[in-house]
C-alpha cells in the first residue's frame, strides 16, 4: 500500500505544479455531463422509485485521468433521486468501482469533495480515463484515499451528489442523492449485491455536507438500508457560520461557490437575489458555475463576498429573512427527527482555517443529545490544517470502517476525544499503520504541506499576481 500511495503523492505534486498540462489523447475524451446524452433520463423517469437504475454503462477509471487503476469492474449509474424535498424528482449519476479482491457484502459510499459548480468537476467525469487533466487536482488528490479503501476490498460508490445543476452546499439535496446513490448501487443487477450489504458513508469538507445530511436523513428516507457507520470530517455543519468564516479568508472562493449553489437550488433565493447582484457579483457566480475548486480559490482569495461590491446591501445578506429561512434549514443536528441511527465518527482540526470548528462540534453534540452514538475527535496540533487533516486521519478512518464492517460494538452516546496529531495516536502504530503513516507524511510534505503551508503560499502567490496585473 505504501509504495502505491507514494507514487500517487508524486503525481499529486506534478498536478499541483502543472495544472494546465494536457495529456496526449490515446482514446476519445469522455464528454462532460452537460454534453453527454447518458445523463439525459428516459421518459417517465419521474414516476420511478428512489434509487431506481435508469441507465448504466461500464467505464474505464484512471487515477489522475491517465494512470491505470487495478479493479475488477467500474460502472456509472444514472438513477432517480430527489432534490431538497422528496417530492422534487431529479436524477444524477454515481460511479461504482469494484476492487479485484471485492467483498460483495461491504459497500462504501464515498462523497468526494467537489466544492465547485462546474460540469467538468463532478466525479463521474473526473474519474474517467482521459478526462481533461486540468480539471481539478484536488479531486485527483482524493483518489489517494479511495485507493486505500479499494485495498480493503470494499466496493465504492461515488455519486455526483450536487445534481444536474451542481448545487454546491445544498445539503438536503446532497443527502438525498447520496442515499439514493447507495440504493441504485444495490439495485444494479451486474453487481449482484444483497439488500443486506453493510454500508458505510464517508466524506470530508464539501463531501461531508452530503455525508452528514445523508446520516441524518437516512433513518426516515431509506430506513431499510443496512447502514453500519458514518465517518466525516471538516464538516460545514452550519452554512451561515461557514460563509462568515470563509469571507475575507484564503478560501473565500468557496463562499462564492456556496452562494451559487443555494441560488441555483432555491428559487425563492434566486428570485430575491438576482436583481440585487452587481456586475461583479453576477460575473463571480457565472465564473464558479464554469470552474472547479482550485481555480475558484485562486480567483477569489481574501475577497469580501458580503459587500456592496457583490450585491446591493451585501453586508446584510445573511440577515435577510429569505436567506435566514433557507440557511436555517441547512444546519445539521437541529431537528431531533433527523438524527443518525448508525454509529458516527466525526473529526475536525481545532484550527481549521476553512471550515469553522465550533459549528461542527455543536452539531455533533446536538446529535448526541438526540440519542446518536457519536465520537467527535478534535485535532489540536498545528500540522492539522483543513486540507492536510483528511490524509493525516486516514488510518483512523480505516480503523473505524474495519470495526463497523466486522460488527465490533460501538459505544453508546456522545464522546469527545482530543488528539494532537492523528498520526501520533498510539493505536495507529499498534494496528500496523506505521508504514502508511510515514507515506502520508511524505505525501503531505510534497503537496499541500503540513498545516497546509504550501497551499496557503500558493494562494498568496496567486493573490499577489492578480494585484500586480
Amino acid at each position: 500500500m505504501a509504495p502505491l500511495l507514494w507514487k500517487f503523492a508524486l503525481l499529486c505534486l506534478f498536478l499541483l505544479a502543472y495544472t494546465s498540462a494536457e495529456v496526449l489523447e490515446r482514446s476519445p475524451r469522455p464528454q462532460t455531463p452537460d454534453k453527454d446524452p447518458f445523463y439525459d433520463p428516459p421518459s417517465g423517469w419521474e414516476e420511478k422509485e428512489h434509487g431506481t437504475v435508469l441507465r448504466s454503462r461500464k467505464v474505464d477509471i484512471a487515477f489522475f485521468q491517465i494512470a491505470k487503476v487495478k479493479y475488477q469492474a467500474a460502472y456509472e449509474i444514472l438513477y432517480r433521486t430527489s432534490r431538497t424535498e422528496e417530492d422534487q424528482p431529479s436524477t444524477t449519476v454515481t460511479t461504482v468501482v469494484v476492487p479485484e479482491n471485492a467483498k460483495k457484502d461491504k459497500l462504501v459510499n464515498m462523497n468526494l469533495y467537489i466544492d465547485s459548480n462546474g460540469a467538468r468537476c463532478v466525479p463521474s467525469y473526473v474519474l474517467q480515463r482521459n478526462a481533461r487533466l486540468a480539471t481539478d487536482p484536488t479531486l485527483s488528490y482524493q483518489q489517494v484515499l479511495f485507493s486505500t479503501i479499494l485495498d480493503e476490498g470494499y466496493i465504492l460508490t461515488m455519486p455526483d451528489y450536487q445534481g444536474p445543476k451542481r448545487a454546491f452546499a445544498a445539503g438536503r439535496l446532497g443527502g438525498h442523492m447520496a442515499i439514493d446513490g447507495i440504493l441504485a448501487t444495490l439495485n444494479l443487477k451486474e453487481l449482484g449485491l444483497s439488500k443486506d450489504t453493510k454500508v458505510i458513508g464517508y466524506g470530508y469538507s464539501g463531501g461531508s455536507i452530503a455525508t452528514g445530511w445523508a446520516a441524518g436523513l437516512q433513518p426516515n428516507y431509506a430506513p431499510n438500508l443496512n447502514m453500519v457507520g458514518w465517518a466525516f470530517g471538516g464538516t460545514p455543519a452550519n452554512l451561515t457560520s461557514t460563509l462568515e468564516h470563509l469571507n475575507l479568508g484564503t478560501a473565500a472562493g468557496f463562499a462564492v461557490s456556496g452562494m451559487a449553489g443555494i441560488v441555483d437550488e432555491y428559487k425563492t433565493v434566486a428570485d430575491w437575489i438576482n436583481d440585487k447582484l452587481t456586475f461583479k457579483g453576477k460575473h463571480a457566480l457565472d465564473f464558479v458555475r464554469d470552474h472547479c475548486s482550485v481555480g475558484i480559490v485562486l480567483r477569489y482569495p481574501f475577497t469580501n463576498v458580503l459587500s456592496d461590491s457583490f450585491m446591493k446591501g451585501g453586508a446584510q445578506l445573511l440577515q435577510s429573512p429569505i436567506m435566514k429561512k433557507v440557511l436555517g434549514t441547512l444546519n445539521m443536528g437541529v431537528r431531533r427527527d433527523e438524527t443518525p441511527k448508525a454509529p458516527v465518527y466525526m473529526f475536525h482540526a481545532k484550527m481549521d482555517e476553512v471550515i469553522p470548528y465550533r459549528a461542527a462540534h455543536d452539531a455533533a453534540k446536538r446529535w448526541g443529545d438526540h440519542g446518536a452514538d457519536i465520537l467527535f475527535e478534535e485535532f489540536t496540533g498545528l500540522v492539522t490544517g483543513h486540507a492536510s487533516t483528511e490524509l493525516l486521519n486516514l488510518p483512523n478512518v480505516l480503523l473505524f470502517m474495519r470495526d463497523r464492517m466486522s460488527g465490533k460494538p460501538f459505544f453508546h452516546g456522545y464522546e469527545h476525544k482530543h488528539t494532537h496529531n492523528p498520526l501520533e495516536d498510539p493505536g495507529v502504530i499498534a494496528k500496523g499503520f506505521g508504514a502508511l503513516a510515514e507515506t502520508i507524511k511524505n505525501a503531505i510534505d510534497n503537496t499541500v504541506g503540513m498545516g497546509d503551508k504550501h497551499l496557503k503560499a500558493k494562494i498568496e502567490q496567486s493573490r499577489r499576481k492578480r494585484m500586480i496585473s
